[in-house]
């Protein structure tokens, strides 16, 4: 049965691809329109012919076409949003700055004071599309992959009357990890996911049914480590990154250090769960120590986009052929099937709590584990946060509560509040000069 899929940033070198290969490999979906909507005309253009070559390669019979926005959301059934306002030089600014006040961002995504500027940027963005969907698709659910992913989830629920949920691979790629870990297939292994986006944990973590979370281990992860032949291959967007990096690191060292300390493994790189919690962003030293690595933006970032629109580029001008793809891990276009087709599946998401974490308030975004099918999208009760992880994340909720209001507000008293209660940053005395920085980096790009 057709449907009409919105991807707005469908100009993406790294995600289109993937979640256009995904939606072609559904034979219930076959028929269904794709529009692809983007700010960068070359872009659009250029994945709209890759688009295109990759249906006709998968000798599929999608409606592949280039919109504007209101154009796209017109009769659209569901809407997918990859932004990055800005683009990597406003994401630079979310590294430097808070350097200068001793805070060594890993990523700067999600939380801390480069989570922040980012959710900045990307919230008013947000509500404009959800805005838009009220008018011309009112009922369609909003389904994105953007970071900050918690905060752009609970603006677009708490602003308006679009349901959005949010979708991360963090869980997916752990669960690669630990089948390799434990040398057992990934459908072996089964847990509950509990916390926020880039913060979750592992509990009632079982392989075949029987409890191994007394065999997580630093060492025997080292071990592990040491012993294992070629790249973690985690088959969500993250390989194509890591193919262009051509290098390996101890990318869970982390992960299992904090499993030793709090008796819970959190899910995701280290480079993500470092991000929330105080001491290990302070210095470059600490980062070595415990194998986190940062990411940088300029001119990592943009070498490796620039690898992609070369290979993108060979592939629609005829020089290379296009790589017909195997179903990926992300769980878009899942998602998007039994949503329209009524088959239920289960996916990791970011919504609305309402009580599938039992102590943490009601309609802050969480992450959990949901149920969908023809009827809408269903969290699973997933019990409390144990106490000594509560500790961690109650805090982090705290901050993206108040980056949140900051921005549909336009107050930079809130921004301060959003850095003070951050906890990366030690010296709070530096939380308005990080603030007032932040928002003069931003102010073209902010209301």
């Amino acid at each position: 049965m057709a449907c009409k899929i919105v991807f707005i940033g469908g100009g993406s070198y790294i995600w289109t691809p993937t979640f256009a290969g995904d939606l072609f490999l559904k034979d219930s979906l076959d028929g269904s329109t794709l529009s692809l909507v983007d700010i960068d005309p070359i872009a659009l253009n250029t994945m709209t012919l890759y688009c295109k070559l990759l249906n006709k390669a998968m000798n599929r019979n999608w409606n592949i076409i280039a919109q504007s926005q209101t154009e796209a959301l017109q009769g659209a059934d569901y809407v997918c949003i990859s932004i990055a306002t800005g683009g990597l030089a406003a994401m630079h600014n979310d590294y430097t700055i808070p350097e200068a006040f001793g805070i060594y961002h890993t990523v700067g995504d999600t939380s801390g004071p480069g989570g922040i500027s980012r959710a900045l940027r990307d919230i008013p963005v947000f509500l404009d599309i959800a805005q838009e969907m009220e008018k011309y698709c009112p009922s369609t659910p909003l389904i994105h992959v953007t970071n900050p992913l918690s905060q752009l989830t609970r603006a677009v629920n708490k602003y308006t009357n679009i349901k959005a949920i949010g979708l991360c691979h963090n869980y997916s790629g752990t669960i690669s990890m630990l089948a390799e870990y434990f040398n057992v297939p990934r459908e072996e292994i089964h847990a509950t996911s509990i916390g926020v986006n880039h913060f979750s944990w592992f509990k009632d973590l079982t392989v075949k049914g029987r409890d191994v979370s007394s065999e997580l281990s630093l060492e025997r992860y080292v071990e592990y480590y040491k012993a294992k032949k070629g790249p973690l291959i985690t088959n969500t967007t993250d390989d194509e990154i890591q193919k262009m990096l051509k290098g390996e690191n101890m990318e869970y060292y982390f992960n299992f250090v904090l499993k030793d300390i709090y008796g819970y493994l959190p899910v995701g790189s280290s480079n993500h769960v470092a991000e929330a919690l105080p001491y290990y962003l302070n210095s470059e030293e600490t980062l070595k120590k415990y194998y986190i690595r940062r990411k940088g933006v300029l001119p990592r970032r943009q070498m490796l986009k620039d690898q992609k629109i070369e290979k993108v580029n060979a592939i629609v001008s005829g020089k290379a052929d296009i790589p017909v793809p195997n179903a990926s891990f992300e769980y878009f276009a899942d998602i998007v099937a039994a949503l329209h087709l009524g088959h239920p599946t289960r996916a990791v998401v970011t919504m609305p709590n309402q009580g599938q974490i039992s102590n943490l308030p009601k309609d802050v975004s969480v992450e959990t584990w949901a149920e969908i099918n023809g009827s809408g999208i269903f969290p699973l009760q997933s019990g409390e946060l144990p106490s000594s992880i509560y500790a961690l994340v109650a805090p982090i909720v705290a901050e993206q509560e108040l980056t949140v209001e900051a921005a549909y507000t336009g107050s930079i008293d809130l921004v301060t509040k959003a850095v003070l209660a951050t906890p990366v940053l030690q010296n709070k005395e530096s939380a308005k000069e990080i603030a007032q920085q932040l928002i003069k980096a931003n102010k073209e790009l902010i209301p």
